[in-house]
């Protein structure tokens, strides 16, 4: 009776696994069918169809699934930042199939549609956020290892739109191999992609287009500067690629002409960018020969003003020590002279520029009487613009921009004061072109801060009230001799050599702080009075002057004279410049600032 029982329990059950297996069989063909076909409208490992488009550019056909659909687009596209964020596994075939096909599939090729084009920026912030904070190493080294072919292809194919090979190479450009991370205990720098450094140099040296040539001046820039940061068991930068970078950007830095097809301008931009990657190469260690380099782009009085202020920017950035070589006292009274030509042909600039507003507001009145004067608030011929029944408020038109004094404009004495009194009235509120005056402070503190950068490296020194003439015989060590950078203060050997630099860098701060002092309500007028008389004292300081420069009126580096005109060498503490033309009247009281000029921060 047991074995009968036996025999039919067995029976039973085999019964019942025989009519249960086909169940698993159809279940696991469905669920293998479903992620098969979602894998396959995602992303199919096939290569990217590529058509030409009605503009005549290269575009790659993305997923019409995921195109067109943008609920499955952002369901895909979640499912791909779930694999990189680690709460997916990328080990899954068909995981992966739909995790590369996003990118290869549908992402990357959009990118180069022009309907791409709309979002192309956000999409590269994106990706490289995903990046940055993805939590799957495997995921974020698979995404890495595909780009870069992917990116390259765009970027070499000259028949994609600029546009597109510049975002690109923007994105080879900002990859990592280790992404930066300062939270928790394994915090890390960023390591830039070491395989994409190749292709970026490449691209650099032989780019048909001045964008692609920028983006990789950027990725180069960028490959230095973290170089600087490498510890083990990352490798540095070979010595020869290295070598072949600074080669390369020391070519752009002193190529003064633009070549053919490039304005000026961008030129000009190029250069300083280039001057600022040299920087980078030697944030931490001293370069004899990119010192030597910056030194001679400095001294170079026929250069761009603009390049010598990157130069001045760069030496407050990189490391001055050994083995690199300077001559402190040397340089800082070149930073000066620097500082002195910058501020002088900006001031003339903006004398000039509103000097030719007065000529063309006077010829429009029907007033105009020759040259105009920027003596005084009167300005020429006892009114502003030159003459009765001009734009002085006295004979129709608008009332004037700079009331004369004692005039009034609807007070009974000048500024609208009773009394005739000039003091309380703002001067921003009776000059409709006082935007302007801003905007010559801004340009004024951008070029004093590039010199004061350049001779404290970030830092401010005050004068003290009692100063101690230095002795020759003096060889105490310096106190910031152990700083990696500084300017040209920290390597000053001796108590004299840093009295010079600061005798130096005390005259440059005045001017910045007439600057700032002006407050945002200055007159323009006295707004140059007031700068004026600092530069004369830095100006005796170095004991040069400024020569007339040959840029043309109204660039950034604008002549501080007439042509021929140039002005002799002042020995240091001897002769002394005409003083200013007297302004007819009282100047405006500035109002008092509620706490001292920042005269060494970063201009707003």
């Amino acid at each position: 009776m047991a074995v009968v029982s036996k025999s039919f329990t067995h029976q039973a059950q085999s019964a019942h696994q025989l009519r249960l297996w086909p169940k698993i069989a159809a279940a696991t063909f469905l669920i293998l069918t479903a992620r098969i076909i979602i894998a396959q409208q995602a992303a199919p490992e096939t290569p990217v169809r590529e058509e030409v488009d009605a503009q005549g550019y290269k575009v790659q056909i993305p997923s019409e699934k995921l195109r067109k659909n943008k609920t499955d687009e952002q369901k895909i596209r979640g499912q791909a930042r779930a694999v990189l964020n680690g709460t997916g596994t990328i080990s899954d075939p068909a995981t992966r199939v739909i995790f590369r096909g996003f990118y290869l599939s549908y992402l990357f090729p959009m990118m180069t549609t022009e309907e791409g084009l709309k979002t192309l920026g956000k999409e590269r912030q994106d990706l490289l956020r995903d990046l940055q904070f993805a939590k799957s190493a495997d995921a974020h080294r698979e995404v890495v290892e595909f780009t870069r072919p992917a990116m390259e292809k765009i970027v070499a194919d000259s028949a994609y739109r600029p546009a597109v090979r510049y975002n690109a190479m923007l994105i080879l450009s900002s990859l990592n191999d280790v992404e930066p991370n300062a939270i928790g205990s394994t915090q890390s720098l960023p390591e830039p992609t070491k395989a994409a450094l190749p292709f970026i140099l490449q691209q650099f040296q032989k780019a048909d287009r001045d964008e692609i040539k920028l983006a990789a001046l950027l990725g180069l820039a960028r490959h230095l500067e973290w170089d600087n940061y490498k510890q083990a068991p990352a490798t540095p930068m070979p010595v020869a690629g290295r070598n072949a970078i600074v080669k390369e950007l020391v070519a752009l830095a002193e190529a003064k002409e633009a070549p053919e097809g490039r304005e000026n301008s961008v030129h000009l931009w190029m250069r300083r960018r280039a001057i600022e990657a040299l920087s980078m190469a030697c944030l931490t260690k001293g370069d004899a020969d990119i010192t030597a380099v910056m030194e001679k782009l400095l001294r170079d009085e026929t250069d761009s003003t603009s390049i010598r202020l990157a130069v001045a920017s760069a030496l407050g950035r990189m490391s001055l020590q050994a083995p690199a070589k300077i001559d402190p006292v040397a340089t800082a009274k070149e930073l000066g002279y620097l500082a002195l030509k910058a501020t002088d042909a900006e001031l003339a600039r903006a004398e000039a520029h509103r000097k030719a507003e007065l000529e063309h507001e006077a010829r429009l009145a029907g007033n105009y009487q020759g040259d105009v004067s920027l003596s005084g608030p009167g300005g020429p011929g006892g009114g502003r613009m030159g003459g009765p029944g001009g734009m002085d408020g006295m004979g129709g038109g608008r009332g004037p921009l700079r009331p004369t004094p004692g005039m009034g404009t609807g007070g009974e004495g000048g500024y609208g004061m009773p009394g005739g009194e000039m003091g309380g009235l703002d001067p921003s509120m009776q000059d409709p072109k006082h935007f302007e005056v801003e905007y010559v402070r801004r340009r004024l503190r951008q070029n004093l801060y590039a010199v004061q950068l350049g001779l404290l490296g970030g830092e401010d020194h005050i004068k003290s009230k009692t100063t101690k003439a230095p002795s020759k015989t003096e060889t105490a060590p310096n106190p910031n001799a152990d700083k990696k950078v500084g300017g040209v203060f920290v390597v000053a050997k001796t108590a004299q050599e840093r009295d010079e630099v600061d005798k130096i860098y005390f005259l440059v701060r005045d001017v910045a702080e007439s600057v700032e002092s002006a407050g945002t309500t200055a007159d323009f007028y006295q707004l140059l009075k007031d700068v004026k008389k600092p530069l004369k004292l830095l100006e005796e300081a170095i004991g040069r002057r400024v020569a007339a420069a040959g840029a043309a009126a109204g660039s950034d580096d604008a002549p501080s004279a007439a042509p021929g005109k140039a002005r002799p060498k002042v020995p240091a503490g001897k002769g002394k410049a005409a003083p200013p033309v007297a302004k007819p009247g009282k100047a405006p009281v500035k109002a008092a600032s509620a706490k001292p000029p920042a005269v060494f921060a970063k201009p707003r």
